[in-house]
């Protein structure tokens, strides 16, 4: 069995009247011109507010991690090679505990950042947090007679990185990374721990993947909206800079599957 890498406008206002006799020359009509005129500017200011802007997460975050895509994993929008898995090696179950434990590690990491950095106040209490569900599937590991590990390179380099990324007050780049995680998690991350549960676990769904509403239409899209409304403030510097980081994004990410796939032929 191969597993694929995680990670894997115009508004119409309406046309404002305008008389073709001068108000002066009607006097009966100046009473009500203020008003019409306060009505106008009501009516333009209503279909403003109506008017949201693009969500920067939905356009351009999204079309920066599309980017990154292989064909397979996206057929319509994936603009790299398809893969071409061919390796028949099976990751057994010390593997995939060891791929929980650098997970958690990761977002032990994710949530004391949002907690500990006013900035992202806002994204606190999500109900994504996986750290708590982490560590009650790894318990349930320890009384399958399997011990959890250390946390290996691949999680130490991660959470080494980003507490780096927020101690340089690089907060942008770790947004990118924050919601890439998540998202990434919501998404081809079920469909690895199906094929996990079924290939190792008696087809046992681990608290990783269960959460108390809908992550896709629910969860995400909240989260989304708390994203944007920060990024709202930044300067097109700082967006340019959250985007950049998508590739590390996936890299890092990506890392943490090593341990589910063959390991190098001179390990």
């Amino acid at each position: 069995m191969a597993l694929l890498p995680l990670l894997a406008g115009a508004c119409a206002f309406a046309p404002t009247f305008q008389p073709t006799t001068p108000p002066a020359l009607h006097p009966e009509r100046l009473a009500v011109t203020p008003l019409l005129r306060a009505g106008r500017g009501m009516c333009m200011t209503a279909e403003a507010a109506a008017v949201k802007a693009p969500s920067f997460v939905q356009t351009e975050m999204r079309g920066a991690a599309m980017a990154l895509h292989t064909k397979d994993q996206a057929p319509r929008e994936g603009k790299q090679p398809a893969q071409k898995p061919v390796s028949t090696w099976q990751p057994g179950r010390a593997e995939y505990l060891q791929f929980l434990v650098d997970s958690r590690a990761v977002y032990e990491c994710l949530e004391r950042v949002v907690d500990s950095t006013p900035m992202f106040e806002s994204f606190g209490d999500s109900k994504l947090e996986r750290s708590e569900a982490l560590t009650g599937d790894i318990a349930w590991f320890a009384e399958q007679g399997l011990e959890a590990p250390a946390v290996a390179a691949p999680g130490q380099t991660y959470v080494a990185m980003l507490e780096k990324m927020v101690e340089d007050s690089q907060y942008e780049q770790f947004v990118c990374h924050f919601y890439n995680h998540y998202f990434a998690h919501t998404a081809g991350g079920r469909m690895i721990g199906k094929r996990m549960a079924d290939m190792l676990l008696d087809g046992r769904t681990l608290e990783f993947y269960k959460w108390s509403d809908d992550p896709k239409e629910v969860l995400l899209p909240a989260l989304r909206s708390k994203i944007d409304a920060l990024v709202d403030g930044w300067s097109r510097e700082q967006k340019d800079a959250c985007l950049a980081e998508t590739a590390r994004s996936f890299q890092y990410s990506g890392a943490l599957l090593s341990h589910l796939r063959e390991p190098p032929a001179d390990a």
